[in-house]
């Protein structure tokens, strides 16, 4: 499609107010702009009722109809930003649209890798069918074939989504509910859908957990992932994140666009300014990596006295699995070489108490947000394939996936990923010594720059601040 008929499109220009040049580029026919229109609509995903696709199809219904076909025969990730109308109005949840999608491709016997990197991931979160289970689910379906009672793609396929993380300051809002769903619910999921349609919708922790996840598995609620103007997100190591083919779509380029770019300075406001896309895109964005568990909501989030106490001994939630308290990762020279302090282990976040790790989840990332001098490292793609491609370190990897998705490693991260690299051994059999001596390279080319003091300026600064970023 033409660059600058798109742009008219997405300025909400009627045909009589397009330039000449652009009406000359389309045969000068209203008909062929009107198709531009719906096919840009449905391609972005974009909602009926504020776009200009409203004045080209008079059916809301069917055009978001045709839109959700069109995003499951592209593969393309759930449209969340219009879950009130997906879940409400057509009672399409994420689970079942992705069930459809996993059966199209069962059906199709296309491999695990024709899912593209964002909605495997997705996949993976709502149904547990990563690239194993999905391999395992294939063969039953061509087992069953040669057997008189053959099983159908959908038959193999769960019947609920497996248990999801939610986070507390998620906004849970009613679905589509009728009588007959009233009568299967217990009376405190009752009680909870009586309070969102008297008040409206609620913050996940302030209604008890297992009612949370009880009623979205129903799929007689969804979630929203709220994101203001303001708010600062931090990107851990990737854990769940899927890598197989990236589509192209216009979700998936804006996701990649802002993943390189997002900052734990910079909040979604000045990030839309900079990269200048549309704010509510960037927030839709941000929403999905938090949703996905890719990025955390930096700042308290949510009030702990706001909390149902039920969240208190919720199973932890989009935590830092792989990094550690700031506090307790201080690496001090002992020896020679920089080793943790006493007192602190690679466990210290799984052996923390419950109640410490859900405050932690509730004021997530307050780290602070003071602007200061760092020292930019840059690497190529062939340092990540080699920190992927050797085993060196249990949780490395998860590091070097995010190095290679985000193109970056913030100095947030490095104290866990030192950590990692501490793990690595000096020695290795054949080829696999290449990986070994790349991995100890970096670890003491990163360990000067951050310990060196002549490096920087600021007695009143310990450490240097490193940001690792990929060329």
């Amino acid at each position: 499609m033409n660059t600058d008929v798109e742009f008219h499109i997405r300025q909400n220009y009627p045909w009589n107010k397009l330039p000449a040049n652009v009406k000359q580029s389309l045969g000068n026919s209203q008909r062929e702009y009107e198709k531009h229109v719906l096919l840009y609509s449905i391609r972005n995903q974009l909602r009926f009722r504020c776009n200009l696709v409203r004045h080209v199809k008079k059916d809301e219904r069917k055009y978001y109809e045709e839109l959700l076909k069109y995003s499951r025969e592209h593969l393309m990730l759930y449209p969340y930003h219009l879950s009130d109308i997906m879940v409400k109005g057509l009672r399409i949840t994420p689970f079942s649209y992705y069930i459809g999608i996993m059966e199209d491709i069962m059906n199709s016997e296309k491999s695990y890798d024709s899912l593209p990197n964002f909605t495997a991931a997705d996949c993976l979160r709502l149904l547990g069918i990563g690239r194993n289970q999905y391999i395992d689910l294939m063969n039953q379906c061509r087992s069953s074939k040669k057997f008189f009672r053959r099983k159908t793609a959908r038959d193999l396929l769960p019947v609920k989504p497996v248990e999801i993380s939610v986070e507390p300051w998620w906004v849970a809002q009613t679905g589509y509910i009728t009588e007959d769903d009233i009568r299967i619910c217990s009376l405190a999921e009752k009680s909870a859908i009586d309070k969102m349609i008297d008040t409206g919708p609620q913050l996940a922790g302030s209604i008890e957990y297992n009612v949370v996840l009880s009623l979205y598995n129903k799929g007689f609620i969804y979630l929203d992932v709220p994101i203001s103007d303001d708010s600062c997100i931090s990107v851990p190591p990737l854990e769940g994140f899927v890598m197989n083919r990236v589509q192209g779509d216009y979700f998936e380029t804006l996701l990649y666009k802002i993943f390189v770019s997002i900052d734990e300075h910079t909040n979604v406001s000045e990030l839309a300014n900079v990269l200048e896309i549309d704010l509510g895109l960037v927030k839709n964005a941000v929403s999905m990596y938090c949703r996905l568990g890719f990025a955390l909501k930096k700042g308290q989030v949510i009030n702990p006295d706001q909390l149902h106490p039920t969240w208190r001994s919720a199973p932890s939630v989009n935590r830092l699995k792989g990094t550690m308290d700031p506090q307790k990762m201080l690496l001090s020279w002992e020896g020679g070489s920089p080793v943790l302090d006493a007192g602190s282990s690679a466990t210290d976040t799984d052996t923390t108490s419950l109640e410490d790790q859900d405050t932690a989840s509730v004021n997530s990332l307050s780290m602070p947000v003071g602007h200061t001098k760092r020292i930019a490292f840059l690497f190529d793609s062939t340092l990540t394939a080699f920190l992927m491609m050797g085993n060196l370190s249990p949780n490395l990897k998860s590091h070097a996936v995010t190095m290679f998705e985000v193109g970056k490693l913030s100095d947030e991260s490095l104290d866990s990923f030192l950590l990692e690299l501490e793990k690595v051994e000096s020695t290795a059999e054949g080829e696999a010594q290449r990986y070994f001596d790349h991995a100890l390279t970096l670890r003491n080319t990163i360990l000067f720059l951050r310990y060196n003091k002549d490096l920087t300026s600021d007695p009143e600064q310990p450490n240097n601040e490193i940001e690792t970023h990929q060329t």
